[in-house]
């Protein structure tokens, strides 16, 4: 071998020991830093000081509520859900539907449930054939036949809230009839049953993408006989010591919480004290949204900590002889991340046994006179598509 292929061979050996060197070396730099990298920082500093972190350009630091509140918007996917008002079909209602089809209540309002994972009404009354009237009743009794409930079910109503205090008007056989016949067409019922307990569980629905709502229902304004007992059947009424314990449950378990409230004053459209006290309890204790029945008119709507309270929707299905109890509004109501973020409001109008969407001038007159009502409500009124909306 030649002394000048010794020092080729020499240069070459010399080449790839530094390629080798800088490799090496880069290799350890590159593996120091990726340890650095993942290692979590130190919860405090040598001086003391904790949770301290550097802030780079474009960076943005949520704080823990921000956090929770992204984290909620995760496992909280969207729901949608339409209130309607009273129903009863005794009394005139009755009358009206003698000589109608099954379906002739819902034809012009069933296209609009349909548009809801989930819809509910108040069911003012039971449906039953064989029970007595209570003689406990101090106003008029109210029944509807039982062949009424299908109807409901194919006109898209899923669920109904049954505390309030025309419900036990035939004792509790009356109630328990009505809950067998509800429960064969698929109607869930809550705020009614054959105990206490029963009475005051949510009625809990899923959608279809897994989001869920529970629901629960309490009257403020029936005799102390209806309240539901350990062993007796009845409703659920309201306690200002127990009723936010049942909601704040209620929203550990479900995605979304809607109370339901028989209250107020029949034919005014003023809000009590009492009402607003018992809407404050529910909000506080976690309810996304608080609707209120018994009025049979309309009244206002209040947001409070950011959650709509209706105080009435309204009749919507009813006999009334005053012009106001004609009127209803019928809300549609979308859920995400964890709270309400839209409601819509309706106009309706019922007359002869049927209720029936307003249009034009008399959807916005029945909107403007519901939004002098809400004084601090956002409603934004839309006389092209006689509808309103509540900013949230």
């Amino acid at each position: 071998m030649t002394r000048t292929l010794q020092s080729k061979l020499k240069r070459q050996r010399a080449r790839r020991q530094a390629v080798f060197l800088v490799f090496g070396c880069t290799a350890v730099v590159g593996l120091v830093l990726l340890v650095f990298t993942l290692t979590p920082p130190p919860d405090g500093d040598a001086t003391g000081n904790s949770g301290i972190h550097t802030q780079t350009a474009g960076e943005v630091i949520q704080s823990p509520e921000v956090q929770q509140q992204a984290a909620a918007s995760t496992v909280a996917p969207t729901l949608s859900l339409g209130v309607g008002g009273d129903v009863t079909f005794g009394l005139a209602v009755a009358d009206s539907l003698a000589q109608k089809e099954p379906a002739y209540p819902w034809a012009e309002v069933s296209p609009l449930f349909g548009l809801y994972d989930v819809t509910v009404v108040n069911l003012e009354g039971p449906l039953c054939h064989g029970a007595s009237p209570d003689p406990g009743q101090t106003s008029l009794d109210q029944r509807g036949d039982t062949s009424n409930a299908a109807p409901m079910a194919e006109a898209g109503i899923d669920a109904v809230c049954l505390a309030n205090d025309h419900i036990m008007d035939y004792g509790a056989a009356g109630l328990e009839e009505t809950l067998n016949v509800l429960r064969v067409q698929g109607l869930g019922t809550f705020g009614a049953g054959s105990s206490a307990e029963a009475a005051v569980k949510p009625l809990v629905f899923e959608a279809e993408n897994g989001a869920n709502i529970a629901l629960l229902s309490f009257s403020d304004v029936s005799s102390p006989a209806s309240a539901a007992s350990e062993d007796t059947s009845g409703i659920s009424e309201v306690s200002l010591e127990s009723i936010g314990e049942m909601v704040g449950a209620a929203a550990q378990d479900a995605h979304y919480v809607a109370v339901f409230i028989h209250w107020g004053e029949v034919g005014s459209a003023d809000i009590t004290p009492r009402q607003r006290e018992i809407a404050a309890t529910c909000v506080e204790a976690g309810a996304d949204l608080v609707v209120g029945c018994h009025p049979h008119v309309v009244q206002g709507i209040e947001v409070i900590s950011g959650v709509p309270v209706i105080y009435s929707l309204g009749n919507l299905l009813f006999s009334s002889e005053s012009e106001a109890g004609k009127n209803a509004i019928f809300a549609g109501c979308r859920f995400s991340g964890g709270r309400l973020t839209s409601l819509e409001l309706i106009p309706l109008r019922v007359e002869g046994g049927q209720p029936v969407p307003l249009c034009a001038g008399q959807a916005e007159d029945l909107l403007r006179q519901l939004e002098a009502a809400s004084p601090g409500a956002n409603l934004e009124i839309s006389p092209a598509t006689s509808t309103a909306t509540l900013s949230l």
